[in-house]
Formats: structure tokens, sequence, C-alpha cells
């Protein structure tokens, strides 16, 4: 994070006591030994009889086996909203017939995307015993492995039978095979958690909220998620690795006056506990939330749009970056369709760029996803090995405002061939990235880039500009806002960003909180008008969507993965106001008014 006041809020504090909320499980679960040889052999005995008559026999082979730890617990007021502590044991197959030139992948089979095959046997994601032996294992592997290979086979017969009455101008192989390797990331503890030790600072944090009564809802969500994932293939690759991930969510919404939906929010991701804010910390973001949605209520409205300078500030900056440019570094291939037609992807504006000049020249973007920390904040997207069981290694994506390279798994594509090791969640995704500038004078301190902005806006003879400080994370408006809003919250439409702090600067140095900005960035092209940037870093750790859509691939929705970028001076940029109807407020004030006028809120029952 930004270096600062912001810091001092926000940094990982020793006060966490972490030693009073988790204790060590054993690094490796009794029954990982016989999960190992039982996918084992069965891959084995697959690859050698597994066939139907006069059809094409397996040529790869993989199992992913998932064993998850969840605990988890939501509050409101003071209150538990939900809690519990859940295990899940998942097998995923990925199996290819044909050859590695040509086999049954990348190619769009609706029938088959939701299902794994007849009689209802899944091979993606397929649960199984939670007490896993050697004997339970195989026979799910056996089947799932069953029906995997029926799907595959009928996939390959309709891709051949499209590519027969099509003459194929991109003839990029489907797969590359690789090398035997043997990986492993397991040195950490499987931490249990004291969830009632939790629940009890989220109760007293939670509770500090009945000091505004003008908001509506306010909660906070905390879930704590290790992993452990055995990978094996038929190449005789084998991975085993523990995956931590642990969340803290803040969402406040409310309306204004007028009826328009506000909302406010706060997260802070990690790979361990002792990584998250201290409880005190969590307290200060907890009252910046409110206060933030207090004074945003009270602001007035953006009622023309804007096209102009744009000051984009720390959390807002990141997420701009994470948004709108970070998708696209991701290596994608068309998929082919029955049709004939090959579908369109999202975020693919530069699968064809690579050379070319997609943000300003002073301006570069490296991936460091080994990379455990960034300056003193730590590093939520830091990995060693990706889901295919592939080591990164760091790549520098753009170089002086000229694209490089593109993040991929082990899916060719016909600009990168080999994966560099960013499968994670299903596909390729982006993962830890750091947006820096290699001209050390358009790195600006924050006074100067107020001035500049201030130079542009007297050139362009434009009363005022903007400076936007948040802009609402993907994940928390699907998982939380919506929720919280009924679904009423207003997001402007399609391709636009709602934004939930944003200033008002006028000519004469003047500022006003404003509401009811989206943003409509227009796509990755925006990053060729930064004209300017701040002298450090804010680091932020988010819950990303999938870049390759879940709903192809069986993976996950949301990635967790961290950017680092500066402040961002972009030249031109429009922001547009909410033209949406908005719902009614509420006929009768909150009951908590009534508290606050007996002048208390409730206080004392925080701890409770």
């Amino acid at each position: 994070m930004r270096a600062g006041a912001m810091q001092r809020v926000f940094r990982i504090l020793a006060t966490f006591a972490v030693g009073a909320l988790s204790t060590a499980l054993a690094v490796m679960p009794p029954w990982i030994g016989q999960v190992r040889r039982a996918l084992q052999d069965e891959l084995r005995r697959s690859m050698d009889s597994l066939s139907i008559e006069l059809l094409k026999k397996p040529y790869y082979l993989e199992y992913t086996f998932r064993y998850r730890w969840s605990a988890r617990a939501k509050v409101s007021l003071g209150g538990i909203l939900d809690s519990g502590q859940t295990a899940s044991a998942r097998l995923t197959v990925g199996i290819r017939v044909g050859s590695p030139e040509r086999d049954n992948t990348n190619f769009f089979d609706a029938a088959l995307l939701f299902f794994g095959g007849d009689d209802d046997e899944t091979y993606r994601n397929r649960p199984v015993p939670l007490e896993p032996n050697y004997a339970r294992i195989r026979q799910q592997a056996w089947l799932a492995t069953d029906v995997a290979y029926k799907a595959a086979v009928e996939q390959y017969a309709k891709k051949e039978a499209v590519l027969k009455n099509r003459i194929q101008q991109d003839t990029t192989s489907d797969f590359v095979l690789l090398p035997p390797q043997t990986l492993a990331d397991t040195a950490a503890d499987i931490p249990h958690v004291d969830l009632a030790a939790v629940c009890r600072q989220l109760r007293s944090i939670s509770a500090l909220a009945r000091d505004y009564p003008e908001i509506q809802t306010t909660t906070i969500t905390f879930e704590h998620i290790p992993e452990l994932v055995f990978y094996v293939n038929s190449e005789g690759r084998q991975m085993t690795k523990l995956h931590h991930q642990v969340g803290i969510e803040i969402v406040a919404t409310t309306q204004a006056p007028d009826g328009m939906p506000l909302a406010q929010t706060y997260a802070a991701y990690a790979r361990t506990l002792d990584e998250l804010p201290s409880w005190d910390s969590l307290a200060q973001a907890m009252r910046g939330v409110l206060e933030h949605l207090r004074q945003v209520a009270a602001a007035p409205v953006v009622s023309e749009p804007y096209s102009g300078p744009v000051l984009f500030a720390g959390q807002a900056a990141a997420e701009l970056f994470a948004q709108v440019f970070a998708p696209n570094l991701v290596a994608q291939r068309p998929q082919l369709a029955e049709q004939g037609v090959q579908e369109q992807n999202r975020f693919g504006a530069l699968q064809n760029k690579i050379g070319a000049r997609v943000m300003a020249e002073f301006l570069s973007v490296e991936s460091t996803p080994q990379r455990t920390t960034i300056g003193r904040t730590p590093v939520a997207g830091a990995y060693r090995i990706d889901d295919e069981g592939i080591e990164p290694q760091p790549l520098v994506l753009v170089r002086g405002g000229y694209l490089e390279t593109l993040l991929s798994s082990r899916v060719p594509t016909r600009r990168i061939r080999m994966s560099n090791g960013r499968s994670r969640g299903g596909g390729a995704m982006f993962d830890v990235l750091i947006l820096r500038s290699e001209n050390p004078s358009r790195s600006l301190s924050q006074r100067a880039l107020l001035e500049k902005m201030q130079q542009m806006l007297k050139r362009r003879d434009l009363p005022y500009g903007y400076i936007v400080r948040q802009l609402l994370n993907q994940n928390l408006l699907y998982t939380a806002v919506y929720q919280q809003t009924s679904g009423t919250f207003p997001t402007g439409g399609e391709g636009q960003i709602p934004a939930l702090l944003v200033e008002r600067v006028w000519r004469d140095g003047r500022r006003e909180l404003v509401r009811g900005a989206t943003l409509a960035p227009g796509g990755y092209q925006v990053f060729r008008d930064v004209v300017a940037v701040g002298q450090s870093l804010y680091v932020h750790n988010l819950l990303a969507p999938s870049v390759i859509s879940p709903y192809r691939t069986g993976g996950s929705q949301y990635v967790v993965a961290t950017v680092a970028s500066p402040d961002l001076l972009i030249e031109d940029f429009e922001l547009r106001p909410l033209e949406d109807g908005y719902p009614k407020p509420p006929l009768l004030p909150s009951p908590l008014w009534h508290a606050a006028a007996r002048g208390g809120s409730g206080g004392s029952e925080r701890t409770q």
C-alpha cells in the first residue's frame, strides 16, 4: 500500500495474535499417499487399456485432486448472520484423444458444456469421499475417467466433422507434450482457525455500524480456505501443493435522500492469517467505510457527462488497471464451434498486438508470481507452482509501452506456443502484476500531479476535473453489493465501472465530493493516454474474475491476484452520470435513530 497515512491505517501489525486464532495441523494428511497411489494406478490402467472399438485411444490423461477446508463467518450490527466450517474433496479429469497436432480440445460444444456425459457422472469437480482411501479414490477416478473419455471421443468426432468442410488457416497444434517432472510446494502447515475467536472480533467491529443509523446495511465477511492439491498426468508430471487464501470483506450500502443506491467497500486478502491487517486496523477500516458512505450520501450528484483529465489515486488506479488492462494480458485461443465459426473471446484485444504499442511509452508491466511482498505489503496472488505443474518465472509483459508477450497456460496459441506457468482457476490468468514508470520525469508527487491536471484543465478551458479514489471491485459488486441492494445498485451499463469515491476539482483549487458517476474507459487504449504517474505503488490484492470463462473450463469464477500501480493521470477520460431510475427510500427512518436520540448506540453489546 501507499506510504503515509493510508499505510499506517492498513499496515500489517503484530497485534493480530494469530496464535490465539489458529493452530497448525500436520503438513500432510495421512491419506495423501493413498490418493497419490490410487490416481497413479488408475492413470496407468486407463492409458494402457481404455478404448472404444475403431475409435481413438487417449494420448494424454490428467487428474487433479483438491481437498479444501473452509471456515467462514458473516456478521452485521454485532450479530452473526452465518458461520461454519466445512470440507470438500473434488476430482477433475482432463483427457485428450487424437494427437497433439489435433485433438478434442479447443472446440466449443454446448452439449458438453455443463455435463460430463451420460448418467450424470461428472468429471469436472466431481465430489469424492471426505475420508479418501485407495479403493474409494480409485473407484471415483475410474467412473470419472470413463465419462470423460466418452465425452472426449464424441467431441473429437464433432470437431473432425466440422474441419472436413473447412480450410484451416491457423494450423497451431492443440497441445505440446512436456518431459516428466515432480514438484512440491508444501512447506507451510495447514492451519485450523479458531472460528469462535474470529466471530467475537468481527461482531465487535461490525457493531460500529450502530453509530450510523442513516446506513441501511453493513456486513463483514470472513473466509479462510486452505486447499491441498495433488496433480498427476500421463507425461509423468506430478505436483503437490498447499494453497492458502484468507479474506475479509466489509460492504456498506444505503440510499441517498433522492433514492440513489450507494455503496462503500473494503477488502483485505492474504495467503495466511498473519498477513491480514490487525483487528485494530480493520476497525479503523470499518469506520472509514461508514464515514465515507455518510459523506457520499450527502454529496451533490454528477449531472453532466465529462470528458477530460482524470486523476486516479490509490485503489482506483490499481482497480482500473485490474479491470481494463490486466485481463487482456492473458493468451487466449479462439474456440472452433459446430457451426464452423470461432467464438469471440473476452479480453482478446491484445492477442495479435505483440510488438505493438499498447500503453504510454514510459510505462512497463512485469509479472512476478513468486514474489511474496511488494515493499512491506504481503502479496496475496503469489504462488510457486501453477495448476498444470509448471513453475512460473518473472516476465516483462510490456516494456516502454510495447507488448512483449502474454501470460499463457498449456493451451497453445498462434503467438504463444508454450506455457509460462500462468494456469490458475481453470485457465491462464494474471497473477502479480506491477505497473511502473521507466521515466523519472513522468513520476510526480501528489501535489505536482494536481498542478499538472490544473494546467490541462486550463489548456482545454474546462471548469473542473475529477479525482477518482475508489472503484467498485467486480467480485464485491456481484457477491455482496447486489445482494444487499436487492439487485438495484446502478452500474451504468455494459463496459462501465461504478465509481465509489470521486472528487470534483475546480480550476481555482476547490474540491467537493460527488456521487453518481460511472467510468466509460472504452478499452485498454485508455492507458495510451496516461501522461504522468505517482511516485509510489499502491498494492491491491483482489479477487478477479477468471479471464477464461469458468463455464468453458469448469474452473473458478474468481481467482486471487495482486496488482501494484502508481497514481495515474489520464489526459482524456470519460465519466458519465447515472441515468437509471432509483428505488424509493424506506418510508420510515431506521430504528437505530431512536437509539442515537437516547444517547446510546448499543456499544455496550459489541463484544457479546
